[in-house]
């Protein structure tokens, strides 16, 4: 019963790791998401922007940068620049939370924002999963099989295969 216990003891571990890896993964996705969006945004606005500017001078208004339509414009880009760098900033501060706590060692507990304020939820990040075969905390479990071995197997498993070699 005890292998039992470390098999199941490894694989909890192993999936608590490709979750947090998971989560991890689709936060800063969709942050990068996020960030795709808010740069096309600019450049709808650059675009518009760019064309205001345009039929202004074609028309021959010297004055066309002063413009209602055009300070809007630019007021538009700026906040959406700012909105742009914040997505950046969230997404160093996912990439910085994950590295702390896999640099802590061990298991942590990580609180993610979306956990703040809300009920407590722990995460639980493990940085070094044991991978060695034949370890005996090890999440391998079976040793390879020797090409040698496999052959003895498949003639022992098929006596007529073995008759007609012999």
């Amino acid at each position: 019963m005890a292998l039992w216990d470390e098999v199941k003891k490894n694989l909890v571990e192993w999936y608590s790791v490709t979750s947090d890896k998971t989560t991890e993964a689709a936060r800063i996705g969709s942050r990068r998401w996020d960030k795709f969006g808010i740069s096309r945004d600019i450049e709808r606005q650059f675009s518009e922007l760019g064309s205001l500017v345009y039929v202004g001078l074609k028309d021959g208004k010297h004055d066309v940068l002063e413009s209602e339509a055009v300070l809007d414009l630019k007021r538009r880009i700026e906040a959406l620049e700012e909105e742009l760098a914040l997505k950046a900033e969230e997404i160093d501060g996912i990439k910085s939370e994950y590295a702390r706590a896999a640099s802590a060692g061990g298991a942590d507990h990580v609180v993610t924002p979306e956990e703040e304020g809300a009920e407590s939820v722990t995460e639980t990040v493990i940085t070094d999963p044991v991978l060695e075969v034949g370890a005996e905390e090890s999440a391998i479990l079976v040793e390879p099989i020797l090409e040698a071995e496999v052959e003895d197997v498949i003639l022992e498993e098929d006596p007529e295969k073995k008759a007609t070699e012999e």
